[in-house]
């Protein structure tokens, strides 16, 4: 399967963000396959992804793995609501045991400066809460994840140490 663009502001978009991303990042991956790019920022990994939305508008996803193989239960749940709350931006989500914090943008008018603070506040925000979560609830960061398993090829080649 290779990359289809719903309309012209979808491959705008997307091609904006893939020209932008090299000007702040050396270590980036992308796959041809589905379009994501994945970086590193500090201690996370970054999932970037350009999606239509509507007959004529795009999204900008910047999705951050925080936590995987944490002990949910009902006060993580709560807690990661608590904190979507108090947040001016994004959202920590949550599927099996892994938790997910992600913001997005309209990508049609989207600004490079713009799309790097995003990135920046995603990774600052996840980094700021992946050490808490996992010394109260277990799992491990993405990070200690991908260096203690491997990852997948892909993610292991987007974070690969110089």
């Amino acid at each position: 399967m290779t990359l289809q663009f719903e309309h012209e502001a979808h491959e705008e978009t997307y091609r904006q963000v893939l020209e932008v991303l090299p000007e702040f990042f050396d270590d980036l991956y992308h796959d041809e396959e589905d379009g994501h790019v994945y970086v590193r920022y500090g201690s996370t990994v970054l999932e970037i992804s350009v999606e239509a939305y509507g007959p004529t508008e795009a999204v900008v996803t910047i999705m951050s793995y925080c936590v995987q193989g944490v002990d949910a239960d009902e006060k993580l749940r709560r807690a990661l609501l608590e904190m979507n709350h108090a947040l001016p931006l994004g959202a920590f989500s949550m599927l099996d045991r892994d938790i997910f914090f992600s913001h997005t943008l309209l990508g049609r008018d989207l600004q490079p400066r713009t799309l790097l603070s995003a990135i920046a506040a995603v990774a600052d925000i996840a980094d700021e809460n992946d050490d808490r979560i996992v010394a109260r609830w277990g799992g491990q960061t993405a990070l200690e994840r991908i260096r203690d398993t491997g990852g997948p090829g892909q993610r292991r080649r987007a974070v690969s140490e110089n």
